[in-house]
């Protein structure tokens, strides 16, 4: 929980209106330094992807500029090869998210990466992951406007 916290307060700084709804500004416009644990988070559905949820900690992947979002999936949960306009900035807040980088789902090609693990996903690549019997959280920084491009069928 501390490694969350410790990452929410390096980014508000760069917080935007998303931060801001949820914490009063101070007078001056300032935004307070201020903390939300994981469990308290608001959870949205992601459109189109069954089961993973996302909560955005600052800015809009939609909009141009820098976001901040947590991706949360369930045990036993998969997402097909894919592609993002932007470069990600990936670190795994709990649980082992299984990472691999192709055209097409491989589960050969998956790598684990445990609580802790940085990783990237460079603009254009494919790539696709997986949960197995836990949950995870991942912590992704980019650019918007971001979308999730060429899903696999």
């Amino acid at each position: 929980m501390f490694r969350f916290a410790f990452l929410v307060l390096l980014a508000l700084p760069l917080a935007t209106r998303c931060l801001a709804q949820q914490f009063p500004l101070l007078p001056g416009g300032e935004l307070p330094v201020a903390a939300i644990e994981l469990d308290k988070m608001p959870w949205t559905k992601i459109p189109g992807i069954d089961a993973q949820e996302f909560a955005t900690i600052v800015g809009d992947r939609a909009k141009p500029g820098l976001y901040i979002q947590l991706v949360r999936w369930p045990p036993h949960s998969v997402l097909k090869a894919h592609s993002h306009p932007d470069d990600r900035y990936v670190m795994v807040l709990s649980g082992t998210f299984y990472h691999g980088i192709a055209e097409k789902f491989d589960e050969r090609k998956l790598e684990a990466r445990p609580v802790g693990s940085f990783f990237t996903e460079p603009k254009g690549v494919r790539h696709f992951g997986m949960t197995k019997d836990e949950a995870v959280v991942l912590y992704f920084v980019g650019t918007g406007p971001s979308t999730t491009d060429n899903l696999e069928k």
